[in-house]
């Protein structure tokens, strides 16, 4: 995941709790917790194994003062329901559940059908736990965030969720569903993240996505997802992160998605795409980060991409490129150097020489910048060419950050 959308997704979901923790504090309220809810609270703690004696708290009448709840400061209803791991996995889910200190802490057990009981819940967060949810969550119909990821063992998403129309953020990462995304989903209207990574979800692109233009963040990596990519996907015209990587999508790039100018980032990587990239992707002049490396893409980088003057990070290794690559003016990296950090390129080939180099067009040597050749890292003021070669027969070619 890219820096500057981690932010992006980080900053809408402190925005949330934020709107939340506006709503349910109850220091300033004389509102005290709703007895049939605290029932219910105390129904979901007895179904669910804390070793980490994690809801110790969860005692007294006033639930709205237990850990992990918040109730509305007007009327004392549960409306968040937070039981996240507190311990963080830092180096991925994946890692996470070898680390004793972590799976201490996971709640785990069926989760009590007493859930539905809070009704008013507008924030709900399971995730990097071990839990069974049988019941539907498709009834909490004030749900506003739900984030169940690297936590629920259901094989498939659970299709009631389509009933949340007034969710606005869906993660269901890192837990091995299965089967195709349901058509319900297509629903969510006001969605505006959806996180389906690392899943097994072995589906062609879902066309009812392309419905939800409220979304702004779309997270379908590591997903076997194959096919095309449906041309309605560029009427996702707010879009600001869209990750399709590691999958066996195929087919080019739709001319349409050139419609989506409030990209940021969009990771293509890792696929079987090919033909040339569209022109239209110069259209996203807002785009900081663009990943397209490991696919079959050919033909002549589009001078469309002098446009794209906030990119930071480019990556077209591993694809079948041919033609002439220069910084100058009017060439298809026009504006590009002025804000590039790191930019890869690798075209294998039996034959690792580079042509066309240029030596007048020698970096400024304070610039400093890195290529690796495949024998080691040179700066690129040394070779004054770097800008003028071509793709063909060119073994790797990676420029790495400036310093």
């Amino acid at each position: 995941m890219g820096t500057t959308s981690s932010a992006l997704v980080m900053l809408f979901a402190l925005f949330f709790i934020e709107r939340l923790e506006f709503i349910c504090s109850s220091a300033n309220s004389n509102v005290s917790c709703i007895a049939s809810e605290r029932e219910a609270l105390m129904k979901i703690k007895g179904n669910l194994t804390d070793e980490a004696n994690r809801l110790s708290s969860w005692v007294g009448k006033d639930c709205c003062t237990w850990k992990g709840v918040g109730c509305s400061n007007k009327t004392g209803h549960v409306v968040k329901l937070d039981l996240r791991n507190p311990i963080p996995a830092t180096n991925g889910p994946s890692t996470a559940y070898f680390d004793p200190i972590f799976k201490m802490n996971e709640l785990s057990g069926q989760v009590s059908p007493s859930l539905l009981d809070l009704n008013h819940l507008h924030y709900l967060d399971l995730s990097m736990n071990n839990m069974q949810i049988s019941n539907s969550l498709g009834s909490l119909k004030s749900l506003r965030y739900l984030d169940l990821s690297s936590s629920i063992s259901d094989e498939t998403i659970p299709p009631h969720l389509g009933n949340l129309s007034r969710l606005q953020y869906l993660n269901l990462s890192n837990n091995d569903l299965r089967g195709p995304i349901p058509d319900t989903l297509g629903r969510l209207a006001s969605l505006t993240v959806l996180d389906l990574s690392s899943n097994n979800l072995n589906d062609s692109m879902l066309y009812s996505l392309c419905n939800l233009s409220s979304l702004v963040h779309i997270d379908l990596s590591d997903t076997s997802h194959r096919g095309a990519i449906p041309h309605c996907l560029g009427n996702l015209a707010s879009l600001s992160i869209l990750r399709l990587n590691y999958n066996q999508l195929q087919g080019p790039i739709p001319s349409e998605m050139g419609n989506m100018t409030q990209l940021k980032e969009l990771d293509l990587s890792q696929n079987q795409f090919e033909g040339p990239i569209p022109s239209e992707i110069g259209n996203m002049t807002q785009l900081t980060e663009l990943h397209l490396n490991s696919n079959a893409f050919a033909y002549e980088i589009p001078n469309s991409m002098r446009n794209l003057c906030n990119l930071r990070v480019l990556d077209l290794s591993e694809n079948k490129f041919t033609g002439k690559l220069s910084t100058s003016v009017g060439s298809p990296f026009g504006c590009i150097h002025n804000s590039l950090e790191d930019f890869c390129l690798d075209d294998k080939s039996s034959d690792g020489d580079h042509k066309h180099v240029d030596e007048s067009n020698v970096a400024d040597e304070t610039d400093f910048l890195w290529f690796y050749t495949g024998i080691g890292p040179v700066p690129g003021w040394v070779l004054g060419g770097l800008w003028h070669f071509e793709f063909q027969e060119v073994l790797e070619v990676c420029i790495l950050p400036v310093h």
